[in-house]
């Protein structure tokens, strides 16, 4: 039960961070004065389509937390505070009224699926694994940054992006676990 306790936390750390440095990135851009001029339901799916893996990630945290508590209110539970992220993050945004209000939705809604049919909880391990790609590419970065003398702007955002390199990375190769492990009947747990 350690196996996906660990991968719990790793992935809702690394789904977590991954929304602050994505909306940082967009509040940084915000200050630019060209604007590409975009449809609302564009810009809709657009959004719902870049937030849809960190959001899938959370959901695989959740579902692992559901799996060793044998609780499924724990999964459902938890979903509120996703939602209240992104609601919070994109608030800030200058999205449509459409974007603002439905993409967190959606993006919870599609990162759900693979929680409520079973047959594609798969799903939930192959972006496990792809998160672990980036915190290979976080941590060259922040290593070939770290040797050639330069530094993060601010402590807080160095914290977060080297966060979001482990947790990341954790959630990987803890997933190569889940792949060992889903070869055994016996060790899968229904939640």
């Amino acid at each position: 039960m350690t196996l996906p306790a660990l991968r719990g936390i790793a992935s809702i750390t690394a789904a977590a961070t991954g929304f602050l440095l994505v909306y940082g990135v967009v509040y940084a851009m915000e200050g630019m004065t060209t604007r590409i001029p975009m449809n609302p339901l564009r810009e809709l799916g657009m959004t719902t389509l870049w937030t849809l893996p960190l959001t899938v990630v959370f959901c695989s945290g959740l579902n692992d937390f559901c799996t060793v508590t044998k609780q499924s209110w724990v999964f459902w539970l938890g979903l509120i505070p996703a939602l209240a992220l992104l609601y919070y993050l994109e608030r800030n945004t200058s999205s449509s009224i459409l974007t603002k209000t439905a993409m967190p939705l959606l993006a919870t809604a599609a990162g759900l699926m693979p929680h409520i049919f079973r047959r594609i909880r798969f799903v939930f391990t192959v972006f496990c694994l792809a998160a672990g790609i980036p915190g290979l590419a976080v941590f060259y970065f922040a290593l070939t940054s770290y040797l050639s003398g330069s530094s993060f702007a601010t402590k807080s955002i160095g914290f977060v992006v080297l966060a979001f390199g482990t947790a990341s990375l954790v959630t990987g190769v803890l997933s190569v676990g889940f792949l060992r492990q889903r070869r055994n009947p016996l060790a899968q747990a229904n939640c």
